[in-house]
Formats: C-alpha cells, sequence, structure tokens
C-alpha cells in the first residue's frame, strides 16, 4: 500500500491486513458485493477473498445478505468516535451549523489526515443544493476551498511531500495544476485568512473557506460554505461570505484556547 502524505512511520508491513483494507474499502466502493465481483475486481483468488471475508464477520465488521456481503454497522461506532476524538470537533459543528442557519447554502468542516482532507461535518441550509460530499469522503486538498486553507496552514516541506504523493489531478479546467500557482495561492490565504473554490472541483460550484488556527490542536482544519455559481456571485462570493466564514474561524479558535 502506497504512503500517505510522505509520511513514513518504517516497519514491516503485514500483507494480510493490507488484503484485507482492500477487501473493506472495495465493498464500500462496490456498495457490496459476492465473493466472485469481490476476487475480479481486487484481482484476488476467491479463496483467499472468503477467508477474509469469513473472518471479518466473525469479527462483526462485515455482515452477509444472501450471497452478498457487506460493511456493517460496526464501522458507524468507530466513526462516531474517531469525529470526536479530534478535540475542536464540537465547538466547530455549532459553529457550521450556524453557518448554514444564516447563509442558507452548505457549510462543511474539513481536517487534513495522511495528506488527505476529510469531513468531519456537513449542514445544509434552507436554500442549499446537493454537494457530492458527506461526512468520512475524502478529497485531494488542492482542489478544495477547504484543502487550500488546510495547505496553507502547513509547511512548505510538509505540502511537497503530500503533492508528491497525490500530485495535482486537474478536476476541472479552473483547478489549481502547477506548484507554483498553488504556492503562490497558499501565501495569499495565509494574508487574507480566506480561500476559495472557484469551480474547481465541479462546474457549478463554488466555496469560501477559512483555515481554523489551533496551536494547541495536531490536526489541521476549515469552515466552509458552498453553493451555486448562481447565488454565489460579486460581493456575496467575495466580500459577504468570507467575512461569515473568517468570523465563524475566529469564533472556534478563541473557544479552542480552553479545550
Amino acid at each position: 500500500m502506497s504512503n500517505h502524505g510522505g509520511q513514513n512511520n518504517g516497519g514491516r508491513r503485514v500483507k494480510a491486513v493490507q488484503t484485507t483494507a482492500r477487501i473493506l474499502e472495495a465493498l464500500r466502493d462496490l456498495d457490496g458485493a459476492g465473493v466472485t465481483e469481490l476476487a475480479d475486481h481486487l484481482g484476488l483468488a476467491k479463496a483467499t477473498v472468503h477467508s477474509h471475508l469469513a473472518t471479518l464477520i466473525d469479527s462483526e465488521f462485515v455482515v452477509k445478505r444472501g450471497d452478498e456481503y457487506r460493511i456493517s454497522l460496526r464501522f458507524v461506532d468507530f466513526g462516531e468516535y474517531a469525529k470526536t476524538n479530534v478535540d475542536i470537533y464540537e465547538i466547530t459543528t455549532k459553529e457550521v451549523d450556524r453557518l448554514a442557519q444564516e447563509t442558507g447554502e452548505v457549510a462543511q468542516f474539513m481536517v487534513e489526515e495522511h495528506g488527505t482532507g476529510v469531513y468531519l461535518h456537513k449542514v445544509s441550509g434552507e436554500n442549499a443544493i446537493q454537494t457530492a460530499s458527506y461526512t468520512g469522503n475524502r478529497k485531494d486538498l488542492h482542489c478544495t476551498a477547504l484543502g487550500k486553507a488546510i495547505l496553507s496552514q502547513l509547511p512548505k516541506e510538509r505540502v511537497e511531500g503530500i503533492i508528491d504523493q497525490t500530485g495535482l489531478p486537474q478536476r476541472t479546467v479552473n483547478t489549481v495544476s502547477t506548484r507554483e500557482e498553488l504556492f503562490t495561492e497558499l501565501n495569499q490565504i495565509r494574508e487574507e485568512n480566506v480561500s476559495f473554490d472557484d469551480e474547481e472541483i465541479l462546474q457549478g460550484l463554488r466555496c469560501v473557506a477559512a483555515p481554523i488556527e489551533h496551536s494547541k490542536g495536531d490536526i489541521q482544519g476549515a469552515i466552509s460554505i458552498s453553493g451555486p455559481t448562481s447565488r454565489l456571485k460579486g460581493d456575496r462570493f467575495r466580500k459577504e461570505l468570507p467575512e461569515f466564514v473568517r468570523g465563524a474561524a475566529n469564533v472556534i479558535e478563541v473557544n479552542a484556547t480552553h479545550v
């Protein structure tokens, strides 16, 4: 398996565990599957897949319905624990809820882990459109306002390592696609304390984000407001919503000093 975000903890890797992880990821991506489909998808022997699935069922991480295997609800327990283990989670979710209510748009909270952005909280305001992101969803950092806000907080060497790992894949014609362009934008984000996604991950969607600077925390995060280009334009996109997210980030930062 690849090394995430340029991090390398050394030590021997256990192939069986890597296979188990691949099977679980495949069950998620395929929305459940049978042994043959999984084996073909992963390029593994059916006997190998069956043995891993039987062990996962015994451990209650997988359930079987007919001939199909699916991820079990036990992962909900792990997911909820992982979220609340982020020290500013409760503080931040309150502000994200408020942003959604006040703006009527989609408000989100993202943190960085293994060089990838992970959505930890998402709330839709009364006028919000449907977006593809969801709690637990992972995205490359360079193509979202949230991700770029997070990158602006990291040392240049760390950012370089993340780019080495993930590259700068172009999601739309507007996506940042060169290191020079990205580092120029990160410098501007540090100066203005706000970042923008101008149809960089999806045509017709814009986003405004602010980094959360938490000196006592070991996870970097950001909050955002997203909406259609028809509503996020002009001063609303460049002035009004940036004030909303910067203000919310400031509240979180002040409250975080007491965590």
